[in-house]
């Protein structure tokens, strides 16, 4: 008995034995096979001689459905074209629709979008991979194509300080045409941006050695391409910058869309734009006779970067390429201290040098800079990217610098207060939670001062009102239909991870079951979005400064702990004199009970639909 139970263990653990070295051997099979694929498909690329350059592609997979992808940039759009193979055919062989490739054989795309079969196999016929394969075209819009050698250093994000990681490389530029209108060398490629640098599209700056105009802007030196991720219109920054060169005399950056290929991989769909500074087709200001500021976010400031904080918390970052000493340092913040003077006092006069607000700052740029930051709703408004220069040291008017970073707009918002249209947003100064050192300081208290407002009035009504009605009437649909074959293809390279970088979504977005490229995107919803909350806004100003109306100035406080209050939870409303309100909120708390709103100095209840008359505070308050 003793023996027979020791013989059936025996064949019991041998067969659990076999089991194993057979689901060893498998996975081992698999590894090697998904190994060797992967080693094939990062050596194989699609080369095309255009112009006598030769430019490259390479494959992207999708992990979802493991089908690869050739992504090419307008110019073979509509077009039956011939490339070359190129691949390390001593890993292995390449077969496309059962025809054999070898390193160097021609390949010819009809455009058709139809789903290939690529099967990558061993040197002795043994099968590595065998996927679908699909080739998909842009339209309309000009591709950057840049050569690094280290392009995963490039990328990678561990940590901001990464930033720093410098490239040279070489870049090829095409038209939609199929013309090379730029083949030059780079003397830097890197990481750009502070929020959107650490998502896996990654915005990028870039700086030739001499300078170089760009799809039809002025020449420069160093550009900047923004990824738009957290946009979900693609259109935000364009639009805004837009705005600021068809309504401000003064130098503005421009803005053009493009795509952009890293090594022959496909990126997406990018806004290139003049990076700001000083330079010649900058700000032209005498860099040693000058100085030049930034508004800027307590969190981000970098060791080597200069700034000072005024006697009310302002942070400005001092940029210079030469440094800074201690002394000159103290003169700025003199100088700012001596503008808040003016700004914080009723007769706009300063107490520390007796000079008026208008002859410490330029009110016209400083009006200007307010109407492009009050149009967009932007939630960075009077924190972050807003410059400043003094073109000379000595007795120089301050001027509110070129606009920057207008993807946090236009309802795309991570502040409750930014998502209403419908209120002068701008003028308010606390836009942080209390005890934040990031608040809208100088926008609010400029306001406050009647000659400030009579010049953003009068801009409004001869400039930017028009150039507002244009985008409105024109330019959203345009820029929608020459992106929008761009838009389809950079939102399925990214899939529904765009949806967790974006800052808001619209109301009516619809996320379907993604069967194919196309049902990523969802661009006319975000672009929809843009256009209510412009026309909102329009309409808003309007009433205020052409009509004149009067209106009833609602803050709404939610204290809620239910609430992430680490944004500012508060909402205002502009309502008409002796009209409804209308919009509050309708959270619930823990307990699924709606939450109601009194006036904190009557103890009202007020809802939606009470006709208001005066100024009042609204506390939100559960249990009701």
């Amino acid at each position: 008995m003793h023996s027979r139970i020791s013989f059936e263990n025996k064949i019991r653990i041998f067969m659990i034995l076999s089991a194993c070295l057979m689901l060893t051997v498998l996975l081992a099979g698999s590894y090697m096979r998904t190994d060797h694929e992967k080693e094939i498909i990062d050596s194989l690329f699609f080369e095309y001689s255009l112009n006598g350059e030769t430019i490259r592609f390479g494959l992207w997979e999708d992990a979802e459905t493991g089908t690869y992808y050739l992504f090419l940039p307008s110019l073979f759009a509509e077009k039956r074209e011939e490339f070359v193979l190129r691949y390390e055919d001593r890993k292995g062989s390449v077969k496309i629709d059962n025809v054999s490739y070898r390193d160097g054989d021609f390949f010819t795309e009809d455009g058709r979008e139809e789903m290939h079969r690529l099967e990558l196999l061993s040197p002795f016929g043994g099968t590595y991979g065998d996927k679908g394969f699909r080739v998909l075209v842009s339209e309309k819009v000009p591709a950057l194509l840049f050569t690094v050698q280290a392009q995963e250093d490039l990328l990678r994000m561990e940590e901001f300080d990464h930033k720093k990681y410098i490239e040279t490389g070489s870049l090829v530029m095409v038209d939609e045409g199929g013309n090379v209108v730029c083949r030059e060398s780079l003397e830097k490629l890197k990481v750009r941006g502070n929020l959107t640098a650490a998502l896996d599209k990654k915005p990028l700056t870039f700086s030739f050695r001499t300078p170089i105009g760009l799809c039809g802007m002025t020449p420069g030196i160093k550009w900047n391409l923004l990824a738009n991720a957290t946009d979900g219109s693609y259109l935000r920054n364009k639009l805004t910058l837009d705005l600021a060169n068809e309504s401000i005399s003064a130098y503005e950056p421009e803005g053009e869309f493009v795509e952009v290929y890293l090594n022959g991989g496909y990126q997406g769909l990018y806004l290139l734009t003049q990076a700001v500074g000083i330079a010649e087709n900058r700000v032209e200001i005498e860099p040693k006779e000058s100085w030049f500021l930034e508004m800027e976010l307590d969190f981000r400031l970098e060791e080597d970067t200069p700034y000072v904080v005024t006697d009310r918390g302002q942070i400005f970052a001092i940029h210079t390429d030469t440094g800074i000493s201690e002394v000159e340092k103290d003169r700025i913040c003199s100088r700012l201290n001596d503008i808040e003077s003016a700004l914080s006092a009723k007769d706009g006069i300063s107490t520390l040098s007796g000079k008026e607000l208008g002859e410490l700052i330029d009110l016209e740029s400083w009006a200007e800079a307010f109407l492009v930051q009050e149009i967009s709703g932007d939630h960075d408004t009077g924190i972050a990217s807003q410059f400043a220069y003094a073109p000379q040291k000595e007795d120089s008017l301050l001027y509110a610098g070129p606009v920057w970073d207008f993807d946090g707009t236009m309802g795309n918002v991570n502040t409750a207060m930014f998502k209403n249209p419908v209120a002068l947003v701008a003028s308010i100064e606390q836009t942080r939670p209390e005890g934040n050192a990031n608040q809208n300081r100088w926008f609010a208290a400029l306001y406050q001062n009647e000659q400030f407002r009579a010049v953003v009035e009068e801009k409004y009504k001869s400039v930017f009102r028009g150039n507002l009605e244009e985008i409105l009437n024109v330019k959203i649909e345009s820029y929608m239909e020459e992106i929008e074959r761009c838009a389809d293809l950079d939102a399925f390279r990214w899939h529904e991870k765009r949806l967790g970088w974006m800052f808001a979504l619209p109301e009516d977005l619809v996320i379907p079951r993604a069967c194919d490229y196309k049902d990523y995107t969802q661009l006319k919803s975000h672009v929809q979005m843009v256009k209510d909350f412009l026309t909102q806004k329009k309409d808003f100003l309007d009433k205020l400064w052409i009509e004149h109306k009067e209106f009833c100035i609602v803050e709404v406080r939610n204290d809620f702990p239910f609430l992430n209050q680490d944004y500012n939870q508060t909402i205002y409303y502009w309502v008409e004199k002796g009209k409804p309100l209308q919009g509050l909120p309708q959270f619930k708390d823990e307990n699924g009970s709606l939450c109601a709103y009194v006036d904190r100095k009557t103890g009202e209840k007020i809802s939606d639909g009470t006709i208001l008359w005066e100024d009042c505070v609204l506390e939100g308050v559960t249990g009701q």
